[in-house]
């Protein structure tokens, strides 16, 4: 059960973060993936902007089209997992609601790269 609200934790906050007027995102409802479509980014491909995401910002993203989408849809697979899943579940507050401060210190990587793909989506 902690290991469920530790995942709906990471994952909406970035749902939360980069849910904008440029991306459209849905809440995640399970599992450990978001698909976030980046409206005013113009690519060739989601292919193309995947990579331009990597180069620019670090952060890796599989595009659309690998998984059946038109590849001019800007929709990129954004994994929330990077973080140390055994380390996070031990220190767990059983009564606490995992706020910004344990996922900063337990899930640095998605904080830094969900705060590089926001600076990424407002670049435009």
């Amino acid at each position: 059960v902690d290991s469920v609200n530790i995942l709906y934790s990471v994952g909406e906050f970035g749902y939360v973060n980069l849910k904008s007027n440029n991306v459209i995102i849905n809440n995640p409802l399970g599992g450990f993936y978001l698909m976030p479509e980046f409206l005013d980014k113009k690519f060739q491909s989601s292919e193309d902007m995947c990579k331009d995401l990597l180069n620019n910002t670090g952060v890796a993203l599989l595009p659309g089209s690998d998984f059946g989408i038109s590849k001019d849809k800007m929709i990129a697979r954004l994994s929330f997992t990077d973080f140390n899943g055994d380390e996070f579940m031990k220190n767990f507050p059983k009564d606490l609601n995992i706020n910004h401060d344990l996922l900063n210190k337990f899930a640095p990587k998605i904080v830094e790269g969900t705060k590089r793909l926001k600076a990424w989506v407002e670049s435009t």
